[in-house]
């Protein structure tokens, strides 16, 4: 058995079926044409008569806008703190920990730092989530409970976080097993000149063929697109029923605790939230965010997590 010398040349035989596809393009091409024709023909000599439901609508739709803006509209300040944000964890390196009490003193120490430009000092109401856990995992697992609902940034990237280092912790004294090179791989004929070329030219022609192939008219296709926005409205309406549901049938949450205090300025607010008997060292993995707002602004989160 011998050798062949390798002579690069046109695939004649794999790409004839390009030659095939040329009276198609033709026709199309001549129907694009006749169909702008048929459609300028048509201008000013029909009309459209909307139906009663747009001015009907106008009342429910001012009145829904209305409703979202009071609803959504006085956005609290929020406060968020982690053991892994600098200079407020204790560690070294990537093992940062930060214990529920030492917790409270960075939220309650924010409320009354005036270096802070965004510091909320009117007489307000506050509202005080602790998630509370003693290992990565279960810090992870809290907020992606929490996460699901009501995300905010810094809660997501320290979920992200725990996440990953409660990975590293399981998976770092695990010895990758590789196998030998080379491997078998399927041939990328996409990062062919020929087909790329190929590709390129016939793209749009192919586009325009599978149109016509379609064969639909353009009430079939209202029809179509009605139907569809039917089934996406009856699709979001059983997504938030189902999640309705789901609300409604849970239980309390040990990780999670939540606090409701005010009215007051930011002296009497901080003066409260260390009142009482919080959490202990125990829980030496903790995260917290502090709601500061007046009472309809935090009526929203107050009635998300039960108080």
């Amino acid at each position: 058995m011998t050798w062949d010398a390798v002579k690069m040349r046109w695939p004649k035989q794999a790409t004839q079926w390009m030659g095939q596809l040329s009276a198609a393009q033709n026709l199309a091409g001549g129907e694009l044409a006749s169909t702008a024709k048929r459609l300028s023909d048509l201008n000013g000599k029909t009309t459209t008569n909307p139906g009663p439901v747009g001015d009907a609508a106008q009342g429910a739709i001012a009145a829904g806008r209305a409703a979202l803006a009071d609803q959504l509209g006085e956005a609290p300040a929020c406060l968020v703190v982690t053991p892994f944000q600098s200079g407020v964890g204790q560690g070294r390196g990537y093992q940062r920990f930060l214990s529920a009490p030492n917790l409270l003193q960075h939220l309650a120490g924010k409320l009354v730092d005036v270096s802070d430009i965004g510091r909320p000092d009117a007489p307000q109401h506050a509202l005080c989530l602790l998630f509370l856990s003693t290992r990565f995992d279960q810090l992870a697992d809290s907020l992606a409970r929490f996460n699901a609902l009501l995300p905010m940034p810094d809660l997501v990237r320290t979920e992200r976080r725990a996440r990953h280092l409660s990975k590293l912790e399981t998976e770092k004294w695990e010895i990758p097993a590789a196998g030998t090179l080379p491997r078998w791989q399927s041939l990328p004929l996409e990062r062919c000149t020929v087909v790329k070329a190929a590709q390129q030219s016939m793209a749009g022609q192919i586009a325009v063929l599978e149109s016509y192939a379609a064969d639909s008219s353009p009430m079939a296709a209202l029809s179509d697109l009605a139907s569809r926005k039917a089934a996406q409205q009856q699709g979001r309406d059983q997504q938030l029923a189902d999640l309705k549901a789901l609300l409604a049938g849970g239980n309390a949450d040990s990780s999670m605790r939540a606090r409701l205090i005010g009215p007051g300025n930011a002296t009497e607010l901080r003066q409260a939230l260390l009142a009482g008997d919080p959490p202990g060292h125990e829980w030496v993995l903790c995260a917290g965010a502090l709601l500061v707002g007046s009472e309809q602004g935090l009526s929203f989160v107050r009635e998300l997590v039960g108080l």
